[in-house]
Protein backbone atom coordinates (compact mmCIF):
# COMPACT_ATOMS: atom_id res chain seq x y z
CA UNK A 1 0.00 0.00 0.00
CA UNK A 2 1.15 3.50 -1.03
CA UNK A 3 2.00 5.74 2.09
CA UNK A 4 0.31 8.65 0.26
CA UNK A 5 -3.32 6.62 0.98
CA UNK A 6 -2.84 6.30 4.83
CA UNK A 7 -2.38 9.56 7.09
CA UNK A 8 -3.18 10.02 10.40
CA UNK A 9 -4.89 6.00 10.47
CA UNK A 10 -7.40 7.48 7.62
CA UNK A 11 -8.21 5.52 4.96
CA UNK A 12 -7.77 8.62 2.14
CA UNK A 13 -9.60 8.00 -1.42
CA UNK A 14 -7.60 8.92 -4.57
CA UNK A 15 -9.68 9.72 -7.66
CA UNK A 16 -8.64 7.52 -10.09
CA UNK A 17 -8.35 8.85 -14.27
CA UNK A 18 -11.64 6.85 -15.26
CA UNK A 19 -14.92 6.89 -14.34
CA UNK A 20 -16.73 3.53 -13.94
CA UNK A 21 -18.87 3.29 -16.91
CA UNK A 22 -22.66 3.73 -16.37
CA UNK A 23 -23.90 0.16 -17.68
CA UNK A 24 -21.33 -1.11 -14.86
CA UNK A 25 -22.83 0.88 -12.18
CA UNK A 26 -25.20 -1.25 -10.01
CA UNK A 27 -27.62 1.96 -9.86
CA UNK A 28 -28.07 1.24 -13.44
CA UNK A 29 -28.54 -2.49 -12.90
CA UNK A 30 -30.97 -2.19 -10.72
CA UNK A 31 -33.19 0.10 -12.51
CA UNK A 32 -32.57 -1.90 -15.95
CA UNK A 33 -34.14 -4.65 -13.85
CA UNK A 34 -36.60 -2.99 -12.96
CA UNK A 35 -37.99 -1.75 -16.14
CA UNK A 36 -37.33 -4.85 -17.76
CA UNK A 37 -39.59 -6.64 -15.10
CA UNK A 38 -41.93 -3.64 -15.47
CA UNK A 39 -42.37 -3.52 -19.35
CA UNK A 40 -41.52 -7.14 -20.33
CA UNK A 41 -42.57 -9.39 -18.23
CA UNK A 42 -46.55 -9.01 -17.69
CA UNK A 43 -48.15 -10.13 -14.69
CA UNK A 44 -46.78 -13.28 -14.07
CA UNK A 45 -43.88 -12.21 -13.55
CA UNK A 46 -39.73 -12.54 -14.63
CA UNK A 47 -37.76 -15.15 -14.45
CA UNK A 48 -33.92 -15.07 -13.67
CA UNK A 49 -33.03 -16.63 -16.94
CA UNK A 50 -35.36 -14.05 -18.78
CA UNK A 51 -33.64 -10.73 -17.00
CA UNK A 52 -30.15 -12.15 -17.82
CA UNK A 53 -31.29 -12.16 -21.56
CA UNK A 54 -32.62 -8.99 -21.67
CA UNK A 55 -29.68 -7.06 -20.13
CA UNK A 56 -27.34 -8.89 -22.55
CA UNK A 57 -29.96 -7.47 -25.10
CA UNK A 58 -29.18 -4.16 -23.79
CA UNK A 59 -25.12 -4.37 -24.34
CA UNK A 60 -25.01 -5.58 -27.79
CA UNK A 61 -26.75 -5.11 -30.83
CA UNK A 62 -25.82 -8.21 -32.41
CA UNK A 63 -27.16 -10.35 -29.35
CA UNK A 64 -30.43 -7.54 -29.54
CA UNK A 65 -30.91 -8.57 -33.10
CA UNK A 66 -30.84 -12.73 -32.32
CA UNK A 67 -33.34 -12.50 -29.92
CA UNK A 68 -36.10 -10.54 -31.91
CA UNK A 69 -35.21 -13.45 -34.72
CA UNK A 70 -35.61 -16.04 -32.26
CA UNK A 71 -39.04 -14.51 -31.19
CA UNK A 72 -40.10 -13.53 -34.49
CA UNK A 73 -39.62 -17.87 -35.69
CA UNK A 74 -41.00 -18.92 -32.04
CA UNK A 75 -38.24 -21.79 -32.81
CA UNK A 76 -34.83 -21.98 -30.69
CA UNK A 77 -32.30 -23.01 -33.33
CA UNK A 78 -29.06 -21.65 -31.49
CA UNK A 79 -28.87 -21.40 -27.41
CA UNK A 80 -26.09 -19.15 -27.43
CA UNK A 81 -28.65 -15.95 -25.98
CA UNK A 82 -28.30 -17.38 -22.25
CA UNK A 83 -25.43 -15.57 -20.26
CA UNK A 84 -25.17 -15.16 -17.42
CA UNK A 85 -23.74 -11.73 -15.93
CA UNK A 86 -22.63 -11.85 -12.32
CA UNK A 87 -23.41 -8.34 -12.39
CA UNK A 88 -27.21 -9.05 -13.22
CA UNK A 89 -27.42 -11.51 -10.37
CA UNK A 90 -25.97 -8.88 -7.68
CA UNK A 91 -28.60 -6.20 -9.89
CA UNK A 92 -31.30 -8.74 -8.97
CA UNK A 93 -29.84 -9.46 -4.91
CA UNK A 94 -30.13 -5.18 -4.61
CA UNK A 95 -33.61 -4.74 -6.33
CA UNK A 96 -34.59 -7.52 -3.60
CA UNK A 97 -33.11 -6.30 -0.48
CA UNK A 98 -33.79 -2.70 -1.62
CA UNK A 99 -37.93 -3.75 -1.66
CA UNK A 100 -38.28 -2.73 -5.09
CA UNK A 101 -39.10 -6.31 -6.23
CA UNK A 102 -40.17 -9.62 -4.90
CA UNK A 103 -39.66 -13.28 -5.99
CA UNK A 104 -42.89 -15.09 -5.72
CA UNK A 105 -43.44 -18.90 -4.81
CA UNK A 106 -43.26 -19.85 -8.67
CA UNK A 107 -40.09 -18.36 -8.41
CA UNK A 108 -40.44 -15.78 -10.67
CA UNK A 109 -39.99 -11.67 -9.65
CA UNK A 110 -42.86 -8.74 -10.04
CA UNK A 111 -42.26 -5.33 -8.76
CA UNK A 112 -43.27 -3.72 -5.43
CA UNK A 113 -44.94 -0.36 -5.41
CA UNK A 114 -41.69 0.79 -4.99
CA UNK A 115 -40.85 -0.61 -7.93
CA UNK A 116 -43.21 0.69 -9.59
CA UNK A 117 -42.71 4.63 -8.32
CA UNK A 118 -39.26 4.41 -9.70
CA UNK A 119 -40.10 2.94 -13.48
CA UNK A 120 -42.70 5.80 -13.82
CA UNK A 121 -40.02 7.65 -12.40
CA UNK A 122 -37.97 6.90 -15.23
CA UNK A 123 -40.32 6.52 -17.77
CA UNK A 124 -41.18 10.93 -17.23
CA UNK A 125 -38.29 11.85 -18.05
CA UNK A 126 -37.61 11.91 -21.81
CA UNK A 127 -34.03 12.11 -21.78
CA UNK A 128 -33.29 9.42 -19.23
CA UNK A 129 -32.60 5.03 -21.00
CA UNK A 130 -33.55 6.17 -24.50
CA UNK A 131 -32.24 3.49 -25.76
CA UNK A 132 -33.99 0.68 -22.86
CA UNK A 133 -37.37 2.34 -23.74
CA UNK A 134 -37.17 1.85 -26.98
CA UNK A 135 -36.16 -1.82 -26.61
CA UNK A 136 -38.65 -2.73 -24.15
CA UNK A 137 -41.55 -1.09 -25.75
CA UNK A 138 -40.65 -3.41 -29.07
CA UNK A 139 -39.76 -6.15 -26.62
CA UNK A 140 -42.94 -5.87 -24.72
CA UNK A 141 -44.27 -9.48 -23.57
CA UNK A 142 -43.16 -11.50 -27.11
CA UNK A 143 -40.69 -13.20 -25.11
CA UNK A 144 -42.95 -15.56 -22.67
CA UNK A 145 -41.59 -17.81 -20.35
CA UNK A 146 -42.62 -20.98 -22.18
CA UNK A 147 -40.08 -19.85 -24.96
CA UNK A 148 -37.37 -19.04 -22.42
CA UNK A 149 -37.72 -22.32 -20.50
CA UNK A 150 -37.52 -24.15 -24.04
CA UNK A 151 -34.24 -22.11 -24.40
CA UNK A 152 -33.13 -22.91 -21.03
CA UNK A 153 -33.72 -26.82 -21.51
CA UNK A 154 -31.75 -27.13 -25.10
CA UNK A 155 -29.19 -25.31 -23.72
CA UNK A 156 -29.02 -27.58 -20.36
CA UNK A 157 -29.01 -30.40 -22.81
CA UNK A 158 -26.28 -29.13 -25.15
CA UNK A 159 -24.05 -27.42 -22.71
CA UNK A 160 -24.38 -28.79 -18.95
CA UNK A 161 -22.77 -31.71 -18.05
CA UNK A 162 -24.03 -34.18 -15.80
CA UNK A 163 -21.81 -34.53 -12.93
Amino acid sequence: MDISTILNNDIIFEPKADAVPYHYRITYRVALICMIIGKCCGKKGCSAIKLQMICAATESQKIQNDLFKLIERDVVSETTLIRFDPAVTRAINFALYDNLIFRQSNGLYRLSEKGKKLIETIYCDNELMQQEKALFSKLKNKLHEELIDTISSNWRLSYAKNQ
